[in-house]
């Protein structure tokens, strides 16, 4: 398949390398990342991104100040990073052919070629593993891209799907030019104090349920403004409210500018999020999942999550 994609991006002229709306590191990294490989070789490619204020924390990855929130008029191809649906690119279907290059274990194979790999650790380690595969140059911009998006969807290396084969691919990584170092720098040391008062005023919302083995947080619209945070600010919290000792599960409710709420699942051992998050037209992975809601009513919404999730 990966001779196949390379022969149909040769042949395209417009090109849109796209990414799920709110999108983390690793939809950025790996879209930025193949960017960066395809302008090396004299390709022109157009980056989209639906959401129109992205996480800086990102900023220093090449490429990045190139996405736009605007699709493009004219397109022969479109190649979708990181997304487990089409839904979540936040556009409508158009006549071009579509790549979709995922991990996510409910992908829905929306594309007319599905590079779909759920035991890889990250979209970008796809892509990575595509372009050497291929014999094609990486180089240092594409590297730290697709560095940056491993280490975001490996917990910095400490999630449970880390193995060996993971350390192998961040060391080719490495040798393609990546500086993890400067990437963790970046993505570190950088916080901003409106992250922090967010941070804070989360930790006083949370509720424990279940003898403290479920916590569950909102982040509120009120809650953004009044720290000066930005949306991508919250997108830690579900992972903090897991980091508590006793805590299996860990529910993150995010309010959006439209009334919506954004529902983040974290696990620590033993529940399968992603089966939970499906019962919501939601996906993700077996220790990290989510969905989007209308409902109104969290309290009841929360009672249905903790019965599914076996909880007694």
């Amino acid at each position: 398949m990966f001779s196949e994609i390379w022969q149909k991006i040769e042949k395209s002229k417009n090109i849109v390398l796209a990414s799920h709306k709110n999108p983390d590191g690793d939809a950025l990294g790996s879209s930025l990342g193949f960017f960066n490989v395809l302008k090396k070789k004299g390709i022109n490619a157009y980056l989209f991104n639906v959401t129109k204020q992205l996480p800086p924390k990102f900023d220093f990855l090449k490429g990045y100040d190139k996405i736009k929130s605007t699709f493009p008029k004219k397109c022969d191809l479109l190649i979708a990073f990181d997304c487990g649906n089409f839904d979540r690119l936040g556009i409508e279907r158009g006549e071009y052919p579509i790549i979709n290059i995922d991990h996510h274990r409910n992908n829905s194979m929306f594309g007319d070629l599905n590079l779909v790999d759920e035991s890889a650790p990250s979209s970008s380690a796809i892509v990575f593993n595509m372009l050497k595969e291929l014999n094609i140059e990486i180089g240092k911009d594409a590297a730290n891209c697709f560095y940056a998006a491993l280490v975001e969807d490996t917990g910095f290396f400490s999630y449970e799907s880390v193995n060996k084969k993971v350390f192998d691919i961040a060391s080719s990584m490495v040798e393609a030019g990546a500086e993890p170092f400067f990437v963790a720098k970046n993505l570190r040391e950088r916080n901003s104090l409106g992250r922090m008062r967010l941070t804070a005023l989360f930790i006083n919302s949370l509720k424990l349920y279940k003898n403290a083995t479920i916590a569950c947080g909102i982040v509120t619209q009120e809650m953004f403004k009044k720290t000066g945070a930005l949306r991508s600010d919250a997108e830690h919290l579900c992972n903090l409210a897991r980091s508590l000792a006793t805590v299996e599960l860990s529910i993150l409710y995010i309010e959006e500018e439209d009334g919506k709420f954004k529902v983040s699942l974290r696990s620590k051992n033993f529940i399968d999020v992603s089966k939970i998050a499906l019962r919501f037209n939601g996906g993700g992975h077996k220790r990290s999942a989510g969905f989007e809601t209308t409902e109104k009513d969290l309290y009841s919404l929360t009672k249905k999550i903790i019965k599914a999730s076996g909880i007694l």
